[in-house]
């Protein structure tokens, strides 16, 4: 393991340490360490593979996060979750004292609960500096008692704080997006025939593939094959009944390579085969 670090000359630092029950390491989620940390301007840590998960929530003061190739700010009430086998660096910035809540931990559920938050790169969330502040004095109330049952309740009291993180996480991605998702939302609809690749599109968002996904998929309500499917399925309704093209052509038109693959689309969005639609539809003949 790597780790460089400079405590400072002012620190004010509340530890919580826990003995665990034999039942702990098969928990979802295992407190390993935590603490309300209060560090003037020299304060800072670099590491790299501690096999632990850290959790930061800043209460006051202003602290610069570098992990996984992102860098970001944590102002008071801003949140953030990292896997500590990768390299990170965390320090203050300013003049005024950094004071934030921190928690290590482990747990069979963490690293997957770690990626769904960070979603392939580092995602932080804003709260509040007062929700902040009480992190640290709600799980000592948890702890006065150590034991079988108390490790159940610090599991559930993590999982909660990770949801919560990841809950306010989304909404900020969310608003952060809706400018770039629409605008690939319009690009869809705009090249209908075109082969498009998730690759290209997330290229154009400026995520990453699994990040583009599911921003995408928040913003839009469909996921991006989804959306192109049913603007295909719609466009294609347009035209079975405005011209007399064939369905091949039809499919052609609206970005399949061949008339099958509209027709299975279509039937499984519509319940119907394109042609019996035209027929249908243009009788007059209601479609639900």
């Amino acid at each position: 393991m790597m780790l460089k670090f400079s405590m400072g000359s002012r620190q004010d630092n509340r530890t919580i340490n826990i003995p665990h029950s034999t039942a702990a390491k098969l928990l979802p989620f295992t407190l390993t360490g935590c603490g309300n940390f209060v560090c003037d301007s020299s304060y800072f840590t670099e590491r790299e593979g501690l096999a632990e998960w850290l959790y930061f929530a800043t209460v006051s003061g202003r602290g610069i996060l570098r992990y996984d190739g992102c860098e970001v700010e944590l102002s008071a009430g801003h949140a953030a979750v990292i896997d500590c086998t990768r390299y990170h660096y965390y320090a203050t910035i300013g003049d005024e004292p950094w004071h934030f809540f921190w928690m290590h931990f482990t747990g069979s559920a963490a690293d997957a609960m770690v990626q769904l938050i960070n979603g392939g790169s580092l995602r932080c969330a804003e709260l509040s500096g007062e929700y902040a502040a009480g992190l640290y004095d709600s799980l000592c109330e948890i702890v006065k008692l150590p034991g079988r049952q108390t490790d159940f309740e610090v599991s559930l009291w993590i999982h909660r704080r990770l949801t919560e993180l990841a809950g306010s996480v989304e909404v900020g991605a969310a608003m952060r997006y809706q400018k770039e998702m629409r605008e690939i939302a319009e690009y869809i609809r705009e090249h209908l025939s075109s082969k498009l690749k998730i690759s290209e599109l997330a290229r154009m968002s400026g995520l990453s593939e699994y990040h583009f996904l599911r921003t995408f998929r928040g913003i839009i309500g469909h996921p991006p094959y989804e959306y192109l499917t049913l603007l295909r399925i719609e466009r294609a309704k347009q035209l079975l009944l405005s011209t007399d093209s064939s369905i091949a052509s039809i499919a052609v038109e609206v970005g399949y390579s061949d008339s099958k693959g509209l027709i299975e689309n279509f039937r499984r969005h519509t319940g119907t085969t394109p042609s019996a639609y035209r027929g249908a539809v243009g009788k007059g003949i209601a479609i639900p």
